[in-house]
């Protein structure tokens, strides 16, 4: 009977024993799925956080290539001299630069955010994204630059063009006046090379108002003078360059005008004088441009 008793107690601890071990059993594999569930979750975490990163600095580093790329365009075109409509031009492109900038910074800030708050360790996408930051600020001020070289040289242009306008309206004004110096000069030699003659009898010469008898007494020692007030339209005008002989053919002559007698000589033929002929014209007609030789026909 006892022996019946312990065999009992014995295959009931046992019973005991294999229930609380199943027991266990079942709380450890519930943990340990629990804890694998948590680590499959965390590695699906850090395989979006990667994915995402890595998708946002492929867009930074593309736009980085592109504000590059612009750029260069913009110090190519900003080289040399530039019209008004390619100034503006340039400034159109580097505003688009500037927005480019702009949307690049703000995805690395965001970026930056994500690291910083980030559980895993991605210390190597934090040092990619401190160079994309620092190219970018590079940019910025490369862009600030380019712009003020920009705005100072559209400035010295500006004033460039306006020195030459001021050279082209000097340069005009020097051509009119200069113009005006040459037709002066050649009025005023035309002037000077222009004298005036008149041969005829004595009566006519009077009559026409071009000569007159001045001085004497009773008519005795008068001399014959030009009239002072003579017209113009009277005489025959002519170059002293070119003409050098005027035509008298008369036996009797009387030069009226003053002229230097070695400045002249008669010509004679057959008992008439034919013509006086000028043998230093700027002597000749360096007291009067007027000739006047009154013949008797």
């Amino acid at each position: 009977m006892r022996t019946h008793k312990s065999l009992l107690g014995v295959v009931a601890i046992g019973m005991a024993t294999a229930l609380g071990l199943s027991s266990c059993g079942k709380q450890e594999r519930e943990k340990l799925q629990a804890q694998a569930d948590s680590l499959e979750y965390k590695l699906q975490e850090r395989d979006s956080a990667f994915n995402n990163i890595m998708s946002v600095m492929a867009e930074v580093e593309s736009q980085i290539d592109d504000i590059k790329q612009q750029e260069n365009m913009v110090i190519t075109n900003s080289s040399g001299d530039f019209s008004p409509k390619e100034k503006n031009e340039m400034v159109g492109d580097l505003k688009r630069i500037n927005t480019l900038i702009d949307d690049a910074n703000s995805k690395i800030a965001s970026l930056s955010s994500q690291l910083e708050n980030s559980t895993f360790e991605l210390n190597a996408f934090k040092k990619r994204v401190q160079n994309m930051k620092t190219d970018l600020q590079s940019r910025e001020t490369a862009i600030a630059k380019l712009q003020e070289e920009i705005e100072m040289k559209d400035t010295q242009i500006a004033e460039l063009n306006t020195e030459v306008n001021s050279l082209v309206t000097r340069v005009q004004l020097q051509t009119e006046t200069i113009e005006v110096q040459n037709q002066e000069l050649v009025e005023r030699e035309n002037d000077l090379n222009t004298a005036y003659f008149a041969v005829d009898t004595e009566r006519k010469l009077r009559d026409e108002g071009l000569i007159t008898k001045e001085g004497g007494f009773l008519w005795i020692g008068r001399t014959t003078e030009l009239q002072s007030d003579a017209a113009q339209t009277k005489f025959t005008e002519v170059d002293i360059q070119n003409t050098k002989k005027f035509y008298v053919d008369s036996d009797k002559m009387e030069i009226v005008t003053e002229h230097p007698s070695d400045s002249y000589k008669l010509v004679g033929e057959e008992g008439k004088v034919k013509y006086l002929e000028v043998t230093d014209p700027a002597k000749f007609w360096k007291i009067s441009k007027y000739l006047v030789i009154s013949v008797r026909s």
